[in-house]
């Protein structure tokens, strides 16, 4: 550890001590590390925590590595979103930082994800409650190269001064050690041994599945439903995280990469969606729905893009998400900012009609509240929302948990990034289970449904040379 750091990190704890009036306030310390760390390395996160997280933007060059868990907001049942905006602002009453001495950057400072919908701790997602936000020992985040780590601890009004550097000392030599281990595990991502969920007669239970989704369209219940499928793969050994990562990485640059590591499960994925981000009191989403593939070349590839954008049905299901994003901006702020026609999100497998909405809030915002509004949104749920998700219980056979939920960081100053938690995955020992779904409209065609979900299958199931041949 860097004498520097240990004596700023002193420093901050005498001017911090006198302000310290409740036990257990939260104190956060940020700081410039003077030695490299390989945060690529992603190892350690799963290896050697309880829970961690990781968060990139590749095109923005920025990250988060969360490490450990010092503090978590776990609320359960339909009143989630409610209680979670309540536990913070309880804590922020209690919040020391140095974030000043950087000028006016805000760091993360929670980080997690939520759920679809409750369904408490149960099968595939024990690992995970219904909401799972917490404030990490170790924050490393970089935006353009730039490195900080942020150190969260908890502090008493009577706290020893010597035992504080103590524990700062030691937390941050063992991140030193544990990021610079040799990883045991082979650097090659594991062949498959088997699959399930991807059969024939799978193929033909989602489309009856489909099927009753468009008579419930037909017979007015409700106007586009989301129906998602899981595929299981069994792996020959236990995959290296990094490496998966890695790859994502290099296939997906445009997208939220994301690791949520709780237990025995780890939850990732690249998403192209966000849900919102907040900055500097402006707002902004992606309405993005209407799916098509990507072409073998140029010409046939530019096809595909502009039948999309002629297509009635794509068009339909893309509106129900813009309007639906327009209408709940439109309560929070004077005028909301997008475009009429959507543009082409071309993706490496896949590309999307998109129409990124912003707006400029009227006021400072309760962060949760227009999370709850928000999601789900039609573009993982369906219109009107409390129909729409009573079909998807009655069609789907499994809980998705994580899956299209709401995955992402967020601090004490209204400032925040969540992405929807799509085009990804859970990963439990050898066992990998793979998600993605699809918008029932009128005139919708299952085969055809069935394709899509196939495209958006390939983000996760392309990382396994072999699993197209099962």
């Amino acid at each position: 550890m860097d004498i520097i750091s240990i004596q700023k990190f002193s420093e901050f704890i005498i001017k911090a001590l006198p302000k310290v009036s409740q036990p257990n306030t939260i104190a956060s310390f940020a700081f410039s590390p003077e030695n490299s760390l390989p945060v690529k390395e992603l190892n350690f996160l799963t290896n050697e925590f309880e829970k961690s997280f990781y968060w990139e933007k590749p095109s923005e060059r920025f990250f988060i590595a969360a490490l450990g868990d010092l503090l978590s907001i776990t609320e359960p049942g339909i009143g989630r979103f409610a209680l979670i905006e309540k536990k913070i602002r309880q804590l922020k009453a209690n919040f020391i930082n140095n974030w000043n001495d950087f000028g006016q950057v805000s760091f993360p400072l929670f980080v997690g994800a939520m759920k679809f919908s409750s369904e408490g701790e149960k099968g595939l997602w024990e690992n995970y409650y219904d909401s799972n936000w917490f404030i990490p020992h170790i924050l490393i985040t970089g935006k353009d190269l730039e490195i900080k780590i942020i150190y969260n601890f908890l502090i008493s009004p009577k706290a020893s001064q010597e035992k504080l550097i103590s524990d700062f000392n030691y937390r941050i030599s063992q991140l030193s050690k544990m990021a610079k281990k040799t990883s045991e595990q082979t650097n090659t991502l594991p062949p498959v041994s088997s699959i399930s969920g991807n059969s024939q007669k799978d193929k033909k239970k989602w489309m009856e599945a489909v099927k009753k989704a468009i008579n419930e369209i037909e017979f007015d219940k409700v106007k586009k439903v989301v129906l998602s499928r899981k595929v299981e793969i069994e792996l020959k050994w236990e995959p290296d995280i990094s490496h998966i990562i890695e790859h994502l990485h290099q296939k997906y640059p445009e997208c939220y990469l994301f690791l949520f590591h709780s237990g025995k499960s780890s939850f990732f994925g690249a998403s192209p969606e966000k849900l919102i981000k907040l900055s500097s009191g402006w707002i902004e989403a992606d309405a993005l729905a209407g799916s098509a593939p990507r072409g073998n070349d140029e010409t046939e590839d530019l096809k595909y893009a502009k039948d999309l954008q002629n297509s009635i049905k794509d068009l339909i299901e893309h509106a129900a998400v813009k309007d639906y994003i327009i209408k709940q901006f439109s309560s929070l702020a004077d005028e909301v900012y997008y475009e009429e026609s959507p543009k082409i999100k071309k993706l490496n497998n896949i590309q999307h009609l998109w129409t990124p909405v912003k707006a400029k809030l009227k006021s400072v915002q309760k962060m949760f509240p227009i999370l709850e509004n928000l999601h789900p949104t039609p573009a993982v749920c369906g219109i009107p929302k409390t129909e729409a998700l009573d079909t998807i219980k009655k069609l789907e056979d499994y809980p998705r948990g994580l899956y299209s939920g709401i995955i992402g960081w967020f601090n004490f100053d209204a400032e925040a990034e969540f992405s929807v938690a799509i085009r990804s995955a859970l990963l439990k020992g050898k066992k990998l289970f793979i998600f993605a779904g699809g918008g029932i409209v009128d005139g919708s065609n299952p085969a055809i449904e069935f394709q899509e979900t196939e495209l958006k299958l390939k983000p996760i199931f392309s990382l396994f040379e072999n699993a197209n041949k099962k």
